[in-house]
């Protein structure tokens, strides 16, 4: 949102401020009468936009594919995951007293939440430019490494908004969409940016601006400090308004493929967004920010503090983010032209500086048209931990294609290198479009997908619709070419694979597909190659896959030049005064100075900090880069502890130099190695009780999940979802 445009027309969504595209609905469209013809979702706005003139197309933002649409059995699996843990504990035999300390402090439970509570959320301003999107996206980002790492960053908006766009003075991005940099964006271009190798980049190194010129392709060249490793899709909820304000939930479909919520599936919804939030901070989101009448404060919207929209007749115009939730914020705070039916509102972050609004906030309502419409939200990062990417789809993934005629499927791209490099294989990176459970295989030594011929990897547990980056067993590529294959079991009755669709007139026309390197299978064995398909309205030459990987390289020791033969030092003049017998002091070594560093833990004040439970101390050594000579680790007797045993919480880690470093299990409150019925019970007592439980030294250090240096809601939630998966 660039500024207020208050009128009664309807902005077109490439007006100012165009941060979003709808979503409202997801139907199958078949473009053939066999069997296993591939199909393709969409959305109700995006069929609409395919029937524009191509002039229209050209003037208007390209709506969102298509939405991810909440199954009965995955709403089924989410009550089961997230909400019958009580019964399930209460089987484990914990006191009533401490079952009620933990449904007190249950994350969705909490009528108000805040993320400001746990972490500093900066406040931002846009100035002029268009960049709400991005700002939004960073927000994301920013906070999910203060929750989730208590690491404190500050990243560059303006670098995701010129890396997105297309035309430079020097020339034109091929990372670009069809877009230039002041027209707006869209949530799901900055996490592109995020996995595709082009950012996070510190905001120090290419700091705000508040204009949109035009610059050349050099100064985009920044280094790349986190990358974007998990992110989610989250659910959609279409609003439908009767006259007397009462609300009715649906996925936005008509006749058959229509969808209505009830009251409790509504409530799961929102506990999986105000979940999200608590574990892995804020969440991108969507509103009309552009309609004066629907703001608290009408007369001058800059001060109001509440916003609620009650019709769909606008479109998105504007992004936010959404960093809490108040479920008793009452209907009366919303006096503008609209008022809800019931109370409750989610806290949002604008982007207008703390002078705007409630303090840079604004509570906007449960049933605001458009705040539920587009959601996302970042599950992890990471440093940049490789050294070579080979991708398709730097632009992230645009649509889903399948077959409804099963629900499991392969799909499999093949890459050239440079088989002069000694290059291992670490991470896939896949994006999926359903809740479905992944196998993933290799040919470290040639372009053959049939699985005879594969190597598996990796296996995961179900993911969410989002994109996933899975480590893998570390893989030796030997030849000049390779090939990833991603088996892929939905939840639900189909066999849907995200893609990056070219669409021709719109924001994805500069898509540059890679045709022969991209293929499908039902059964591993008989494949078929995307790039001949045929469906309506894509450009299936310029179709590509959403499977990335992610390699090691070994560098190459330089011959070292042969050193000159040294001149023999003159021999010293004998010193008349010293007896011939005296021995000269030898010169005493240089001592070299013992590091020790790691990825995988935290190392601070002496401690280290982030070990899972039950991890070998093998398993531990491998995680440092140390030149220290020996590493040990000793029980609380002193005892040296064997490679396979496990590592406990107060443990004793020693250098080679005599350093010592006392090693925090997370959630290892009894120093027994795992995470148990009575680690679980310890840390409940210590939350709810206060003094009379109070942990102490390394049991609290174990408490502290997240490494905050406190005891708070969030770590509650951590240590019930770590003891919950044990």
């Amino acid at each position: 949102m660039k500024k207020f445009k208050f009128n009664k027309q309807t902005i077109k969504i490439l007006s100012i401020g165009t941060a979003l595209v709808g979503v409202m609905f997801m139907n199958s469209f078949s473009f053939a009468n066999t069997e296993n013809t591939l199909e393709t979702l969409h959305t109700q706005d995006f069929v609409e936009w395919q029937q524009l003139s191509e002039e229209e197309k050209e003037n208007t933002l390209m709506p969102k594919m298509y939405t991810t649409v909440v199954e009965d059995d995955v709403l089924e699996e989410y009550n089961q995951k997230y909400f019958s843990y009580r019964m399930q504990i209460l089987t484990r035999k914990i006191s009533q007293k401490l079952y009620s300390a933990m449904t007190k402090s249950a994350t969705y439970n909490s009528p108000e939440y805040n993320l400001n509570s746990n972490i500093k959320v900066q406040v931002k301003h846009q100035g002029s430019t268009n960049e709400c999107w991005a700002f939004s996206t960073v927000s994301m980002l920013e906070t999910n490494l203060a929750l989730t790492k208590n690491v404190n960053k500050t990243f560059s908006p303006r670098h995701m908004d010129y890396s997105t766009a297309k035309t430079f003075t020097d020339g034109i991005n091929p990372y670009g969409y069809n877009r230039e940099v002041g027209v707006g964006g869209l949530a799901p271009f900055g996490l592109a940016y995020l996995t595709n190798g082009k950012g996070a980049v510190l905001e120090a190194d290419m700091p705000f601006e508040d204009n949109e010129e035009k610059i050349s392709l050099k100064e985009l060249d920044k280094k790349v400090d986190t990358i974007v490793t998990d992110y989610v899709s989250l659910p959609t909820l279409k609003k439908e308004y009767a006259e007397d304000g009462t609300v009715t939930y649906t996925n936005g479909g008509t006749g058959p493929n229509r969808k209505v919520y009830s009251t409790e599936e509504v409530t799961q919804i929102r506990n999986m967004i105000k979940n999200h939030i608590v574990k892995y901070g804020a969440v991108s989101s969507v509103t009309a920010g552009n309609q004066q009448k629907f703001y608290s404060d009408s007369e001058n919207p800059w001060k109001a503090k509440a916003y609620f929209c009650n019709t769909n007749e606008y479109v998105r115009d504007h992004a936010v983010t959404i960093v809490g939730w108040n479920d008793t914020y009452s209907k009366d705070n919303f006096t503008g032209s609209a008022k809800p039916k019931n109370d409750g509102a989610y806290i949002c972050l604008n982007t207008y500086g703390d002078n705007a609004f409630d303090k840079g906030y604004l509570y906007i309502s449960y049933e605001d048209a458009l705040i539920e419409s587009l959601l996302y939200g970042i599950n992890a990062t990471s440093n940049v931990d490789y050294d070579e990417l080979y991708q398709y789809n730097p632009m992230g993934d645009n649509t889903a294609i399948g077959l409804s005629t099963t629900n499991t499927g392969y799909i499999a791209s093949t890459y050239a290198r440079d088989n002069t490099k000694e290059e291992s294989l670490t991470y896939v990176g896949v994006s999926v479009p359903d809740d479905m459970s992944l196998e993933i295989y290799v040919n470290p030594n040639g372009n053959g997908t049939t699985l005879d011929k594969l190597t598996k990897v990796a296996t995961t547990e179900v993911l969410d619709p989002g994109y996933h980056r899975i480590k893998v067993d570390k893989t030796k590529l030997g030849g000049s070419n390779f090939a990833i294959v991603v088996k892929e079991k939905s939840v639900a009755d189909r066999f849907y694979f995200s893609i990056e669709a070219s669409v021709p007139n719109s924001l994805y026309s500069t898509i540059k597909g890679n045709p022969g390197k991209n293929f499908y299978s039902l059964d591993g064995y008989t494949w078929n190659d995307l790039s001949t398909e045929s469906i309506a309205g894509f450009d299936m030459k310029n179709t590509d896959l959403c499977i990335k990987a992610f390699t090691d390289v070994v560098e190459e020791e330089q011959e070292k030049p042969e050193e000159p033969t040294p001149t023999p030092p003159k021999e010293e003049e004998k010193d008349p005064t010293k007896p011939d017998d005296e021995e000269k002091e030898p010169e005493k070594p240089v001592e070299e100075k013992i590091t020790i560093s790691t990825k995988e833990y935290l190392i601070k004040d002496k401690y280290i900090y982030k070990v899972a439970h039950l991890t070998k101390f093998k398993d531990l050594k491998s995680k440092f880069t140390t030149n220290s000579k020996t590493i040990t680790v000793k029980n609380s007797k002193g005892e040296t502890i064997k490679d396979t045993d496990y590592i406990k919480t107060g443990m004793k880690l020693t250098l080679s130099d005599g350093a010592e470093y006392t090693i925090i299990v997370r959630g290892d409150v009894d120093g027994c190695g795992n995470v148990s019925l009575l680690d679980f019970s310890k840390f409940i007592a210590h939350y709810g009780y206060g003094k009379e439980y109070t942990l102490k030294g390394d049991a609290l250090k174990a408490a502290d999940m997240n490494c905050d240096m406190k005891i708070d809601l969030t770590d509650v939630s951590q240590m019930v979802d770590l003891y919950m998966n044990t």
